[in-house]
Parts: C-alpha cells; structure tokens; sequence
C-alpha cells in the first residue's frame, strides 16, 4: 500500500507536476516489452494500476499537482530516467485500439447537448393560463376560511388573478406577446452557448486521436514556453509564494512545470517538438 502510495505520488510529480499527461510521451522507446514489466516492478506498482493513472490524466486533460518532496528526494540523473520509461510507456499505450476506444467514449460523454427549442406561443399561453388557474383556485380556498383583516385583500387578489386570466385568454394579449418574445430571446441565448461550446469540444476533444494529441502537445508547449526556473520563492500563510507578483500570476500549467524541474520540462519540451514533426 505504502508503494502504491509512493508512486502515485512520483506519477504526479513527474507527469510534468501538471503537465497534461500526453505531453509527457515517450522520449525513448524500449525495445522489448519485458523492459516495461521491470519497470513497474522497480516502481512497486501493477502496470495495470499505472495505465489507469496515466488514462485518467489523458482523458480527462488534467493537470496534476506535483508533490514536490518526492520528486525532489531523486538525484537530477534518476529524476530523468525514470522521467523518460514513464513517457515511454505512455507513447505506447495512448496508442493502442484499447486506449482509442477510450478515449471515444470519453470525448463522447463531454459533447454538449442540444438545448430545447423555443416554447410555442401555444405552450406558453396555456402555461400561463394554467398557472392562473391554480392561483385562482388556492386563492378561493384561502378566502373561505381567512379572517376579516386578510378576506378584503385576499378578495382584491382574486379578483386580480381572474383579470389576468382574461387576459391570458385573449389571443391579442400583450403579456402573451412580451413572454414569447422573451422566451425566443433566451432561446437565441441557449443556442449560442451551445454552438461556442460545440467548437470548443470539436477543438478540444477532435474525433481523431492524433489531432487531439496534436492539441495537446500544442498546448503544453503554449503553457511553459517560458518558465523561469531560477524564480525565487518565499514562504507566505505556510504557502510557498513568488516574489515576483508576475509569477503569482501565471497559469496553473506554468507554475506546476516549474515545480517539476527544469530537467523534466525541457526533456518533455524535447519529446513534444519531434513529436509534432510527425503527427499530420
């Protein structure tokens, strides 16, 4: 239990401390399969627990917080080699059928949904029409067992609810016309949300695995095109801090790249640059 704790640890630290765990493919490639099997043994963990770490990262596009002791504790050399069997395990298994159908079910799950078309202005009449209704009918119930004080109030109430009922009624009613302009208004407003959010999950998430790597890749490299590794820090509430205010305010990725060390990023740099070279 202690090792699997320990590794699921060294994974979060050495997936980039937050880089998305498909920019840290394989670097080098093993060349026989029972390389990868020594190395989950050397990490104490199945290989079938660490695919599941690796798989959920990719899918999910997660950034994972490093936990800097651990990550920290390994000498420079280890740190990297240990670095490059993870990324190379992690290039052969996001490509497998297995992993492709993976991640379809995943990008799937995450397609937005269609919003509802506009209400009729039939629909709405007979919504508002049967609400009043029901106003009307609590209101009479209301009225036979109120006491003196409430009655006239509750009276001029009802008599209220039946104008608006009236109303509801006519098919020239101007409230009836006002709802069903405000209801194609908030149909216009869905419609667009939903036709953003659909490019942004073609974008994000596209059918072909590759060009998803691709977005990956481009983004990882994006988000640590410029870390500065030689920033200082100071300790702050028990958080470790900036000292420049510029770094504070730097994205997530940024800042866990630099907790992971400049050994890991550049070597995954490395990897995702050649690895664009290739893909289409």
């Amino acid at each position: 239990m202690q090792k699997t704790k320990k590794l699921h640890l060294l994974v979060q630290g050495l997936v980039l401390a937050g880089i998305t765990g498909l920019a840290l493919f394989g670097l080098f490639s093993f060349t026989t399969r029972q390389l990868f099997g020594d190395f989950w043994e050397q990490l104490g963990v199945t290989q079938q627990r660490g695919s599941n770490s690796i798989k959920s990262s990719f899918l999910n596009g997660s950034f994972y917080h490093p936990n800097v002791r651990v990550v920290r504790s390994l000498a420079a050399g280890d740190r990297v080699a240990v670095a490059k069997d993870l990324l190379a395990y992690t290039k052969e298994y996001v490509n497998t059928p297995a992993f492709a159908q993976e991640y379809e079910q995943s990008r799937q799950s995450r397609k937005p949904t269609v919003p509802e078309p506009a209400k009729t202005e039939a629909v709405i009449r007979q919504k508002f029409i049967d609400d009043t209704k029901k106003g009307i009918e609590n209101m009479e119930k209301f009225i036979k067992v109120a006491d003196a004080s409430m009655k006239k109030t509750a009276e001029e109430g009802l008599a209220q609810q039946k104008a608006f009922l009236k109303d509801y009624q006519d098919p020239n009613s101007e409230m009836i016309k006002m709802a069903v302009q405000g209801e194609q208004i908030q149909f216009q407003s869905r419609q667009e949300q939903y036709e953003q959010a659909l490019k942004d999950w073609q974008t994000n998430y596209p059918a072909n695995v590759k060009a998803m790597i691709k977005v990956r890749l481009q983004h990882m490299l994006a988000a640590t095109k410029d870390v500065d590794f030689a920033a200082q820090t100071v300790e702050r509430d028990g958080l470790k801090r900036f000292v420049k205010q510029e770094y504070e305010n730097k994205s997530a990725e940024w800042k866990k790249a630099y907790r992971a060390g400049k050994d890991v990023t550049v070597a995954a740099q490395a990897f995702a640059r050649q690895w664009l070279q290739e893909l289409p």
